[in-house]
């Protein structure tokens, strides 16, 4: 199983821990952070999504949706390629009182990692200590990976003794069947490897309507081996009718034309295998097929005996191959890291601006493993990378680069926001100190001291008042004035007495006079003391307030260490962020050039192929030309002497 094919099985899967299926609708995500997750995911922002439960998880974990959010992670993990981190995460949901669903499908992702790295023995166990839990898009999987398993184990097993493998995968067996094809054409088993293509071949197409484009190419690929396989074998007519049957729009269709071709070129009918040949020698030099009729159409008109048309098409072939020649060493000079960077960066950029909705194709963002293979890595006409992108080392390559591209993107961003918060806090500090000076101005926490003070001294002479029974310390401005002319008159009686001058009832009256003003003292005094009572109240809530508001505008001048710490951890994080960006430019700049350099080299072997065709094409058309030369019959005319031999 190809990378690309792996990682379509793996996305679906993930959509599937997550609660459903792509054909049907998600349910409402009871957990905030886990929705989010979900919400990136189905952009196909995958490092958004990750790091997002990642997140979630930090801040106390995801409530309501069991272990499918671990899942997901660990599925997520295995999408980016870390084996170890996503073998991890499947094992720790074993053995832990998890749901049978989540057990299974953990110990199906452990068996496919064990089968990935060898272990077979370590995935079969796993995958035999699956029970029936298994959500039904990961059956077929788990089937698959058994039968995978057993050709791994087993070499190239008989079609008779593979029943029971094949009998889950009674409605799509087709990939099976082709799988176990291969492992016998690889074990030099032709007969065996015929009985499964053609298994394949007559086994019914499957029902759901999106698998039909994955069946038709299944059986161009089974047809394609077919026809090799009857030619290895000299059965040419076989050959030829399995060659037939193979789509002319597909990517196969000039490995059948050029075995269509030899096919009737085995039993000399030289005309009919110049037609598909004649077709391949108007596509793309990229393909050997089409190379190799460069050669094997003017070889057809030898064979014919038309050598004027084999000198024409020989002649026609260097001309091609010498233009694309040259158009290959243009491209090798402008194939550097500089170029491919800014164009891997080029292509992140406008997939990032075409993400679709939810109901359209979810995987066009962000340059996925999904997208990555019909994507050029160049940006010119030159179409030489389409083969070598379907090599799962290349594509890792690639994906490898254009994921620390989008990881170095996003830390640039964070430098500039970490930037933006630490100015914002600086001007928070700023604006704080002036609010701090402007309130030393205004002398707001001194004013709530002399009101308090104020609020003492009313508050001790009421108290004084009700211990001494002062009653007329609170009666009204007129008894005040009468109780002042009391005190003077009495003053006055006083002196007089001393020089025996009083009058007559003097201290009688004067007695009777404080009585009255007692009485009247007595009358207001429950009224004015209510009143003092009252303001007393009164001060004290506004010192209350003023006690809050005060204490409010001292914890905010206090809080001046606590900005200070925001500024430091934003340092810290700024620090971390321009080292991991240092980090990252390193490992792009060797990336980069580990991935110029594969392109290079796949360039100067195919121009190495097309150099050795273009000297098979020299020396045929040599060889043409010394044959009419040789035939040719001797002319009339002055003859160049004979020379003797010294």
């Amino acid at each position: 199983m190809g990378v690309v094919t792996l990682y379509r099985s793996m996305f679906v899967a993930v959509v599937a821990l997550a609660g459903g299926t792509q054909a049907e609708p998600l349910p409402a995500a009871q957990d905030l952070g886990y929705g989010e997750s979900l919400y990136h995911y189905y952009l196909g922002d995958l490092p958004q999504a990750l790091t997002t439960l990642d997140l979630a998880e930090s801040r106390g974990g995801v409530t309501g949706h069991e272990h499918y959010p671990q899942l997901m992670r660990a599925g997520m993990l295995l999408a980016f390629g870390m084996k170890d981190q996503a073998q991890q995460a499947f094992s720790e949901h074993l053995g832990q009182g998890e749901p049978a669903r989540v057990q299974d499908t953990a110990r199906l992702y452990l068996a496919r990692l064990q089968y990935q790295a060898g272990g077979y023995k370590q995935a079969a166990a796993n995958l035999s200590a699956i029970n029936d839990a298994l959500p039904a898009e990961l059956s077929e999987e788990a089937a698959l990976l058994a039968v995978n398993l057993r050709i791994a184990r087993q070499s190239a097993p008989s079609l008779n003794s593979v029943g029971d493998l094949l009998e889950p995968l009674a409605d799509n067996p087709h990939l099976a069947l082709l799988n176990l094809g291969n492992s016998a054409a690889r074990a030099g088993d032709p007969i065996r490897a015929q009985s499964y293509y053609q298994a394949l071949l007559e086994a019914d197409p499957p029902e759901r309507r999106e698998r039909s484009q994955e069946y038709l190419a299944l059986r161009d690929k089974a047809l394609t081996a077919l026809g090799y396989t009857y030619l290895g074998q000299k059965d040419y007519a076989s050959a030829k009718a399995a060659f037939r049957q193979i789509r002319l729009d597909t990517a196969l269709a000039n490995r059948a034309l050029l075995g269509y071709g030899w096919s009737a070129a085995s039993y000399h009918d030289f005309v009919l295998a110049l037609k598909p040949w004649q077709a391949l020698r108007q596509r793309s030099l990229t393909d050997p097929a089409v190379q190799e009729s460069l050669l094997a159409v003017p070889w057809a008109y030898e064979q014919m005996g038309s050598g004027g048309a084999a000198l024409l098409a020989y002649r026609e072939s260097e001309t091609l191959l010498t233009d694309n020649l040259a158009e290959i060493d243009a491209h090798l000079d402008e194939l550097t890291s500089d170029a491919l960077l800014a164009y891997l960066a080029a292509v992140g950029t406008t997939e990032q601006s075409a993400i679709r909705s939810f109901t359209g194709q979810r995987e066009a963002a962000n340059g996925n493993w999904l997208s990555l293979h019909s994507t050029s890595i160049i940006g010119s006409d030159l179409t030489y990378f389409d083969s070598l992108l379907r090599d799962d080392a290349l594509q890792q390559q690639a994906q490898s680069l254009r994921d620390l591209l989008t990881l170095q993107s996003r830390h640039q961003n964070w430098q500039r926001k970490l930037a933006i918060y630490t100015e914002l806090i600086e001007h928070k500090r700023a604006r704080r100190a002036e609010r701090a000076e402007a309130l030393a101005d205004s002398q707001l926490l001194q004013q709530h001291q002399v009101l308090q003070a104020k609020r003492d001294r009313l508050a001790g002479q009421l108290q004084a008042i009700d211990a001494n029974d002062e009653s007329l310390a609170l009666s009204d401005a007129s008894t005040q004035a009468l109780r002042k002319r009391w005190q003077n008159a009495n003053s006055a009686l006083h002196a007089l007495d001393g020089q025996q001058r009083l009058p007559f009832a003097a201290k009688e009256k004067m007695a009777f006079f404080k009585g009255v003003l007692q009485w009247r003292a007595d009358q207001q005094f429950a009224a004015q003391r209510w009143q003092v009572q009252k303001n007393l109240n009164t001060i004290d809530r506004t010192l209350r307030s003023s006690a809050a508001a005060s204490g409010r505008i001292e914890r905010l001048l206090a809080q001046e260490q606590d900005l200070q710490g925001q500024l430091n951890r934003l340092n810290q994080a700024r620090q971390r962020n321009n080292q991991l960006l240092e980090q990252q430019r390193g490992a792009i700049a060797e990336r980069s050039a580990a991935l110029t350099s594969t392109l290079r080299a796949h360039l100067q072997s195919h121009r190495a192929r097309l150099n050795d065709y273009l000297a098979q094409t020299r020396l045929s058309v040599a060889r043409l030309l010394d044959d009419a030369y040789r035939t040719r019959p001797q002319q009339d005319g002055p003859q160049l002497p004979d020379v003797e031999p010294q």
